[in-house]
């Protein structure tokens, strides 16, 4: 008897370091362990409700208690005492000993707090464009319902800074929004990596397990965290495949595509590719003034167009970069007591994204438009109409008007003394054809490439 007392007491202490303690005190100190053969034991129970409960709940972590304190496997069977109607009993104490009041009973364990998300990340606030249009469709379709999983999981990959972390949280908003009692389920993979490693520490990798793999929707961030973290791929991959075979919705984000993701688990990798990869590209030049502007209108600020074009030529790889030159400028505006206007935005980012004082000049432009097309600035100044000729113009005039802020009529001069509706003209031009026709978008795209870098040098 005293060796079972011994064990009984060594399992509670095991126990105890598995769950929560409060849970533990109302549910556990009163267990008994009954030798029922070997390696078995009966759990005795006052009621049905109460085995029911226990059993559920307390099975996996009590195993798992037995074998650390005991050193081996065992089998558990909970058992309820037969007649008892009182559904929360007085257990039987020893004799000569007042008995225990059994606690009153407490709800279960309730899931996780919702993570804190940033309340701006919905799918109203993403401004989509040709470079993350799969994306966005994918990960709206996604968010309503959580039964037709149709890309599973849905893997959304690109550089840093592109709106991944925006869509996963935009997912849960929509999530939650439709519904309310829904276990989403939605961290860093650091966040994850460091909870394993917590559970494993702490004994409690039962209840880290069941957190995970019974979530309606899983939503990872950064997944190539898991890069040469054998034991947390391993986990990963068990947590994957329990919620995948249960029809979960998993959504994964990442720098990088699966394959690319250095010392990565040939398992894992092929099931990151079960469903559907979607990238995530740098924003167009429109797609960014459009950030710009949306940025500034959660804000409450209006910034100039000339300004939004400004910053749009700056900052041309980064959407966080973006949001950056939006912060830095308003408060300078505050700072200063100014108004929002071109010569304050250059001031206020000067020292910011490799910006270079000199703004960029139309003689540059006409190099650089020139260098494109392999023509002499000559030609290019000309008033010859040949295509060879009259595009490439049209196009320099367009960047001109584009990327400085000089006047119709001062472009006008510049370009052999051309009158403003000339430059009205090319301007609408080239702005009509770059939706239409793929080389003239190719064409300017390209040249502004060129001298977005001599912005930043």
């Amino acid at each position: 008897m005293a060796a079972v007392d011994s064990l009984r007491e060594s399992v509670l202490a095991e126990l105890r370091r598995r769950i929560d303690p409060s849970i533990f005190s109302t549910w556990c100190t009163h267990l008994q362990f009954v030798p029922a053969g070997a390696d078995r034991f009966q759990v005795p129970l006052p009621n049905e409700i109460y085995r029911q409960w226990v059993e559920r709940q307390f099975r996996a972590p009590l195993e798992e208690a037995f074998q650390a304190a005991s050193g081996r496997p065992v089998s558990l069977d909970f058992t309820a005492a037969a007649g008892n109607t009182s559904p929360w009993p007085t257990l039987q104490a020893p004799a000569g000993e007042p008995a225990p009041a059994l606690p009153e009973p407490v709800p279960a364990p309730s899931r996780p707090p919702r993570p804190r998300l940033n309340d701006n990340n919905t799918f109203e606030n993403f401004i989509v464009g040709p470079t993350n249009r799969l994306a966005h469709a994918s990960a709206l379709a996604l968010s309503e319902s959580l039964t037709k999983n149709y890309n599973n999981p849905l893997f959304i990959h690109g550089g840093h800074g592109l709106g991944k972390s925006h869509l996963l949280q935009a997912i849960c908003h929509a999530l939650w929004q439709r519904y309310p009692d829904a276990d989403i389920c939605y961290l860093s993979c650091e966040g994850f990596v460091n909870e394993y490693i917590s559970a494993v520490q702490n004994r409690c990798l039962e209840t880290f397990r069941n957190r995970f793999r019974n979530a309606d929707v899983l939503l990872i961030d950064d997944i190539h965290f898991l890069s040469e973290k054998e034991g947390s791929q391993e986990e990963f991959f068990h947590t994957f495949n329990a919620l995948h075979d249960a029809n979960r919705q998993i959504v994964l984000s990442s720098d990088a595509p699966a394959k690319d993701i250095p010392k990565l688990s040939e398992r894992l990798m092929s099931r990151f590719a079960m469903g559907l990869e979607a990238r995530i590209d740098p924003p167009t030049y429109e797609m960014r003034v459009a950030i710009l502007r949306r940025k500034a209108e959660l804000r409450g600020r209006v910034i100039p167009d000339n300004v939004l074009d400004f910053i749009a030529n700056q900052v041309t790889q980064n959407i966080r970069d973006l949001e950056g030159a939006v912060n830095r400028i308003t408060f300078y505006a505050t700072l200063t007591h100014r108004e929002i206007d071109l010569s304050l935005a250059q001031e206020s980012l000067k020292d910011s994204f490799g910006y270079r004082a000199s703004p960029i000049t139309i003689p540059e432009i006409q190099q650089a438009v020139c260098e494109f097309f392999k023509i002499k600035i000559s030609e290019l100044m000309s008033n010859r109409r040949s295509r060879a000729f009259s595009v490439p113009r049209q196009i320099a005039i367009f960047l001109s008007r584009e990327m400085t802020d000089q006047s119709l009529a001062d472009i006008g001069a510049v370009f052999g003394n051309k009158d403003h509706t000339t430059v009205i003209y090319s301007v609408q031009k080239i702005k009509d054809l770059i939706p239409k026709d793929n080389r003239i978008k190719a064409a300017v795209d390209g040249i502004r490439t060129v001298l977005q870098r001599r912005l930043r040098h």
